[in-house]
């Protein structure tokens, strides 16, 4: 994957995608599988804006029943599947357990029949799912002592059970959008990050590409295509607004602030689910930590305008520690903190309403043909909005039938992996290593099938299969191997997004000096840069005071 700006404004491709986060990411993909000449760019890094900022679930739907949403419910369910085949090295099953009471909302008659209908409705829940460790379970109500057991976080005053039920956790959820960017290259796509779109250029009332401007340099180029889909997130709305007057016929939607915070937490088995204000807060197990959310909140002003106060922080912990007394929830705990925009229908402070499905529209229906822009609400459904989009692309280009898509079956970069613990156990028995083999364990579960590329830099050079640093198990490799073959331009890029060294909390001082000083060697940074690198890692860890 290389940063070629000169091929992307020589080039005049079939689509270009303005924004890298995982609906555009997957979008990109889908194009570019599907033979389309593709252009992708972010403003920031890949993956590096809401997308990044999540609560690392794979949603089934089960939230969907209280509107008895059956469709929507049934889109959940196929797309965590979906993930499940593509990305087998990067997901594992992981139980969700909530309380019953004697509220007639959350009784266990109630969420035994829910659990019912669930296991009835995602009855091919585990279809073309190859590996067994991957089959989720049948959801199950459970004893008080049972619940209290799974879940000793939550007062136990009023619990009378505990409704258990099977989701997906993602163990690297910016390696799974990384994928689909990777395999979109794979399959022919020019990507850039740190490439911001300023304007569309517009030709006889048609969108016929945009201004970028480079982020490193300040220069700026110009990217034509037949087509542009405008993925930008929260930046997608700005961007229409740049059109000639008459073409801003869409109204913006509204934005609300998503936040979780990170927290130094004992790891269980469970992720617990405990009631405030009459909604559900989750402690979700990740790593060696677990991350406390997720609370909503409308969002005034601008995207650049989104920012998490003292206040802020101390409100959800608040919540927390009403919602889970038994976790001993304070500051002083707290790792990081994510937030990141969404679009919402309406609301005022914290009772919003989001928007409920992610949204493809085709603004040639208002005049402006050549622009395609999503609207995206869920990290789950990204590649079914990808799908959407891409067929929407193909009509615009004329075709009436667009050609199947296959990205809900074909595995992204690393993926075509059919038992992902037989994989790992025979990469550990290969024979002799430049790494320890809980090292080369990992890096078979993370990279999967292309781990081999990160070992060979190891060979290559011995010292870089140590550890960078003493808190992290992240090696000297994976940084160079993210700098040079997968676009880590930035010392954040490689520690927070690449790796695994910083994207649960700051990774050790040590492990920062040690990764910014290969990068220095890779991208031949001077001291000043360097400098400056070290400080916008530590200023993304820097907590609001």
């Amino acid at each position: 994957m290389v940063r070629d700006l000169r091929a992307l404004a020589d080039t005049r491709f079939d689509v270009l995608v303005i924004g890298a986060g995982v609906y555009g990411a997957a979008t990109a993909w889908d194009a570019a599988a599907r033979g389309l000449s593709v252009a992708l760019v972010d403003r920031g890094d890949v993956g590096g804006g809401t997308s990044f900022h999540n609560l690392k679930t794979l949603h089934g739907g089960l939230r969907s029943l209280q509107a008895l949403d059956v469709r929507q419910m049934r889109r959940f369910i196929r797309e965590r599947r979906a993930l499940a085949r593509i990305v087998p090295h990067l997901v594992r099953p992981l139980p969700f357990v909530v309380p019953t009471t004697r509220d007639p909302r959350r009784s266990a008659l109630v969420m035994r029949v829910a659990l019912a209908i669930n296991d009835v409705v995602a009855r091919d829940r585990n279809d073309g799912v190859s590996d067994p460790a991957l089959q989720l379970p049948e959801g199950r109500v459970v004893s008080r002592q049972d619940a209290l057991r799974l879940n000793p976080l939550v007062a136990p005053d009023g619990v009378t059970g505990g409704a258990v039920w099977y989701d997906y956790q993602m163990t690297n959820a910016d390696r799974v959008t990384l994928s689909f960017v990777l395999s979109a290259a794979g399959a022919g796509a020019a990507v850039a990050n740190h490439v911001s779109a300023e304007t569309f250029l517009v030709e006889d009332g048609r969108v016929t590409g945009a201004r970028l401007r480079d982020g490193r340099t300040d220069a700026s180029l110009d990217v034509r295509a037949r087509v542009v889909v405008n993925a930008a997130g929260a930046w997608a709305p700005e961007l229409v607004r740049t059109l000639p007057d008459g073409a801003r016929t869409v109204p913006a939607l509204r934005l609300s602030r998503a936040m979780n915070v990170v927290v130094a937490h004992p790891a269980r088995s469970h992720a617990c689910g405990g009631v405030v204000d009459g909604r559900f807060l989750f402690m979700v197990p990740w790593r060696d930590v677990s991350i406390l959310g997720t609370s909503h909140e409308a969002h005034d002003g601008g995207p650049d305008a989104l920012g998490v106060t003292s206040a802020d922080l101390d409100a959800l912990l608040s919540e927390g520690r009403r919602a889970f007394p038994g976790a001993s929830l304070d500051r002083a705990g707290v790792r990081l903190v994510h937030r990141g925009l969404l679009p919402m229908v309406s609301g005022q402070g914290a009772h919003v309403k989001l928007l409920r499905e992610s949204a493809v529209v085709d603004h040639a229906t208002h005049g402006v043909p050549g622009l395609i822009s999503i609207h995206g609400v869920r990290y789950t459904t990204a590649r079914h909005t990808a799908d959407e989009a891409v067929n929407t692309v193909f009509r615009a280009l004329g075709h009436g039938s667009p050609p199947p898509c296959r990205t809900d079956h074909a595995p992204l970069w690393g993926g075509g992996i059919s038992d992902v613990g037989a994989f790992v156990r025979n990469a550990v028995d290969v024979g002799e290593s430049p790494v320890s083999p809980d090292t080369l364990a990992r890096l078979a579960a993370t990279y999967g099938t292309e781990y081999h590329r990160v070992l060979n830099i190891a060979r290559e050079a011995p010292a870089l299969g140590a550890p960078i640093g003493e808190a992290t198990d992240v090696t000297g490799a994976e940084i160079v191997y993210a700098a040079r073959h997968e676009m880590a331009l930035t010392l954040a890029d490689a520690l927070i997004r690449r790796t695994e060294a910083g994207s649960a909390g700051h990774p050790g001082t040590d492990a920062v000096q040690r990764a910014a000083g290969l990068m220095a060697w890779v991208h031949g940074w001077e001291a000043r840069q360097l400098e400056e690198e070290v400080a916008a890692v530590e200023g993304f860890y820097r907590l609001p005071e």
